[in-house]
């Protein structure tokens, strides 16, 4: 079985001002109808590191360290 990484899933942002200034992946978003904060607009997205993190794992919006949200693009 592969892994399941958030820059394969279809609901995967990656934060391109991040990238090119040299911060990393850590602001990248996720756009799951699962995950976000508001559900009427769906304009709050959650960052992937927290909604994959073990310590998040317990809030029906984390996806956790298995991908419980992941979907394939």
């Amino acid at each position: 079985m592969t892994k399941k990484l958030c820059k394969d899933c279809k609901w995967y942002r990656k934060s391109w001002f991040e990238h090119l200034t040299g911060f990393g992946d850590g602001y990248d978003r996720c756009a799951s109808p699962n995950t976000t904060q508001n559900l009427v607009s769906g304009h709050e997205k959650r960052f992937c590191d927290m909604l994959r993190a073990e310590r998040w794992k317990e809030f029906e919006y984390s996806c956790g360290p298995g991908g419980k949200y992941w979907e394939a693009k």
